[in-house]
């Protein structure tokens, strides 16, 4: 059968769990007084476990684990405990649309979902909208940079603004000229080539070489030698799944030695250094490799309170203090923690009633106190105060699309693996890339 038609066949079939969303969407509520029952409500993981991005549904669940302690250990979110739950999309639309169909059918009491990424976002948002499920995603896709959905919150930027700070660091900070974009063919991976491109021409840069590759290979001789054969200055690259260890050990190989290479915040990831590190030395990766970050610092008491939770986490998910630097994880633990938040505000399970308050929460009402823990926000908010959320990630700022986004530190490895920041882009100096960029 040919792709197309089987994607359509699924489509067709799914349609009767599509229609029950609506009926989902009205279970839920309860009075204002109190709850009317303790049952214990969701935490969906919506993301890849399994596939060529399978790196990434772990560093999600990893936010998962501590929020829900966390909030637990507080007496729960309006007098409802948590529980994390994962639903693989497997990274590919075809199969995300019914994971998130039977995510939503088979669990009433789904609070919040976190993960959905580039690759799987644009079929699964409506999905969630439709069924007034809150969602933290951790697409880049311009199209949600001025969505409609109600229900949708991003706590990072545009895929754009990544490949933004990554031009504005080769070419200010590396003197980088030259640079050969090297992206997995997933949705995720391609939407920094555009704005990339775009980028460096238009600031006297040029793209050596484009390349779309299939991620998950034995070998990449061939490709490697095509981009070798430009000399770059430096590597652009995203490609998950193992697939830039493989194509990095080669160019060590027919190189002989290793050139530069920049990487996305996707990059920064214990799986990822794991994999490059086997491949082409511990050392050559310290040396050659930068990436780019979400713009936190990794400090204060909101960090210490993810943090130790994280830690506290090992005995359900042995690699969860690994991401205790990936900003991904630390931005969706604050999206949990906003939405149980926002529930203790509205006094309500009802999604539709407490999601406005996320809102609130996490750009404060007027007069609201910046709180960092969830049990003394929590007790704040029972004794009638406003509220300002200010946890792992920092603050949020979020605009009428329910976008929040902040700026860009410049890191790299540690031997062990650590993120180490070197520098950070100017405003003027990020401004110039994103008009450059046309963003």
């Amino acid at each position: 059968m040919h792709p197309g038609a089987l994607l359509n066949l699924r489509r067709v079939l799914a349609l009767p769990a599509i229609a029950a969303l609506s009926v989902l969407a009205a279970c839920g509520s309860e009075s204002a007084a109190g709850p009317t029952d303790h049952s214990q409500l969701v935490v969906g993981i919506l993301a890849p476990f399994t596939g060529a991005d399978a790196v990434l549904g772990p560093a999600y669940y990893a936010a998962c684990l501590p929020a829900v302690r966390v909030i637990n250990a507080a007496g729960g979110a309006y007098g409802h405990t948590l529980t994390c739950q994962k639903f693989d999309t497997r990274g590919d639309p075809a199969d995300a649309v019914p994971a998130a169909q039977q995510m939503i059918t088979n669990n009433p009491n789904l609070m919040v979902v976190v993960g959905c990424t580039s690759d799987e976002a644009s079929p699964v948002v409506p999905i969630m909208d439709r069924a007034h499920v809150p969602h933290f995603c951790m697409t880049g896709q311009s199209e949600f940079n001025k969505s409609s959905a109600k229900y949708f919150h991003r706590l990072v930027p545009p895929d754009e603004f990544d490949a933004y700070a990554m031009v504005g660091s080769a070419l200010f900070k590396h003197n980088f000229k030259k640079i050969a974009l090297v992206f997995g063919n997933d949705p995720g991976s391609q939407a920094f080539v555009d704005p990339a491109t775009k980028a460096i021409t238009a600031l006297g840069g040029t793209v050596t070489i484009n390349q779309a590759i299939t991620l998950g290979q034995p070998s990449y001789r061939t490709e490697v030698t095509k981009m070798l054969k430009t000399h770059p200055d430096v590597i652009f690259t995203e490609a998950l799944g193992g697939t830039d260890a493989t194509y990095l050990k080669e160019v060590k190989t027919l190189n002989g030695s290793m050139i530069p290479v920049m990487g996305t915040s996707a990059t920064i990831d214990p799986a990822w250094f794991s994999a490059v590190k086997d491949a082409i030395g511990v050392q050559d990766l310290v040396n050659n490799f930068t990436a780019v970050d979400l713009g936190v610092s990794f400090s204060g008491p909101g960090y210490t309170e993810f943090k130790t939770n994280l830690d506290a986490s090992k005995d359900q998910f042995a690699d969860a203090p690994k991401y205790s630097q990936r900003g991904s994880t630390l931005h969706l633990y604050d999206g949990i923690i906003m939405t149980a938040l926002a529930m203790d505000l509205a006094k309500s399970k009802d999604r539709t009633v407490y999601n406005p308050k996320i809102i609130d929460i996490g750009n404060g009402t007027t007069g609201a106190v910046e709180y960092h823990t969830y049990k003394e926000a929590q007790d704040a908010i029972n004794a009638g105060k406003a509220v300002r959320w200010v946890g792992a990630g920092g603050p949020t700022n979020f605009n009428q699309y329910n976008n929040s986004q902040q700026g860009y530190i410049l890191v790299k490895y540690d031997t062990s693996g650590g993120e180490v920041q070197y520098d950070t882009l100017s405003q003027a100096q990020t401004n110039q890339v994103i008009t450059a960029g046309g963003g």
